[in-house]
């Protein structure tokens, strides 16, 4: 009796054992002393040129959006404009393991070293909204022609002056894959319009305040200007600023780009004549989609662009989101 007993309660305490061992999931893998699979999603990284106005912030929000949704991880990296920051910044993230990088460059030609650098990793590479020098250093790029942005937002500076005048121009980062591109847009322009004279031009550096310093120095000159063109919406609101405090609104038109959700309010109350939408959202939207797609092995454009839609007070409207 006493042997049946001892049994039993042997087989007991095995049994308890198999099913404490099943409830907490120990595979063969971890009694190995291996890691378990824990189902971590793939880690991306976004490298911005700055994140200091209402377009950054709606390009990184697409990104981090379709990040989201794809469900992979997104570290969002704000280089400053400092271009051996973000240098910096890449190659870190390349070192670490990361499988998919996007850059929005701060310089064309100072960027490369680190696309390199991830090329050499076998690190996917998207650029968006700026091209690099030797863009075919990247999988992809996914953006606009700023050379196209610049043509129609320079048309419609020429068609509200009537063809000639005094303008001044508000430029991005000097060589900056935008600040070159629209200003090859404006030229290709203005060659067709000889009576278009630039009185002044200099970069704000895409900042709201050195805008607004450099448009009441402009004005404190008392030279005639008929148009203020600024390559971004916050450089035009700067200007806007100047040109109101000067009480010069009927005299002089302020023209921005980025459709970003102030100049919209500027555009509908008529104070702001013009903004070119660059479909930001959808930038960024393919570009984490593209990213993830060669990270997958899946093939892809070389180059994937959307579009520019000139914003005035009669369509405005339709991009003033409630």
């Amino acid at each position: 009796m006493k042997k049946n007993r001892l049994r039993a309660l042997i087989l007991v305490v095995i049994l308890a054992v198999l099913l404490i061992t099943g409830c907490n999931g120990t595979t063969d893998e971890e009694d190995n002393g291996e890691e378990p699979n824990t189902g971590e999603s793939k880690k991306f990284a976004l490298f911005m040129s700055h994140m200091s106005n209402a377009f950054t912030m709606e390009l990184s929000g697409a990104v981090k959006e379709k990040a989201e949704e794809l469900g992979v991880q997104l570290a969002v990296n704000d280089g400053g404009n400092d271009v051996a920051k973000q240098i910096s910044q890449i190659e870190t993230a390349i070192s670490q393991g990361i499988e998919g990088i996007i850059i929005e460059a701060i310089s064309v030609d100072g960027i490369k070293p680190a696309v390199e650098a991830a090329k050499n990793a076998g690190v996917p590479v998207v650029t968006v909204n700026q091209k690099i020098t030797q863009q075919e250093l990247a999988d992809s790029f996914v953006g606009v022609s700023y050379e196209e942005g610049g043509e129609l937002q320079m048309t419609k500076v020429i068609q509200d002056i009537g063809s000639k005048g005094n303008i001044a121009i508000l430029l991005g980062p000097m060589g900056s894959d935008a600040q070159l591109g629209l200003y090859a847009g404006y030229e290709k322009v203005l060659k067709e319009n000889t009576d278009i004279n630039i009185a002044f031009e200099q970069s704000a550096n895409w900042k709201k305040d050195e805008a607004l310093k450099l448009s009441e120095n402009w004005l404190q000159t008392g030279t005639q200007i008929h148009a203020i063109v600024a390559q971004n919406d916050g450089m035009a609101l700067g200007a806007l600023k100047a040109v109101k405090d000067a009480q010069l609104e009927d005299k002089i038109n302020v023209y921005g780009l980025d459709a970003v959700p102030d100049a919209l309010k500027a555009v509908k109350d008529g104070s702001l004549k013009a903004t070119v939408s660059q479909s930001t959202k959808d930038q960024g939207t393919k570009a984490m989609e593209t990213c993830y797609k060669v990270a997958m092995g899946e093939s892809v454009e070389s180059e994937i662009m959307v579009e520019h839609t000139l914003i005035t007070i009669d369509n405005v409207e339709d991009f003033i989101e409630e």
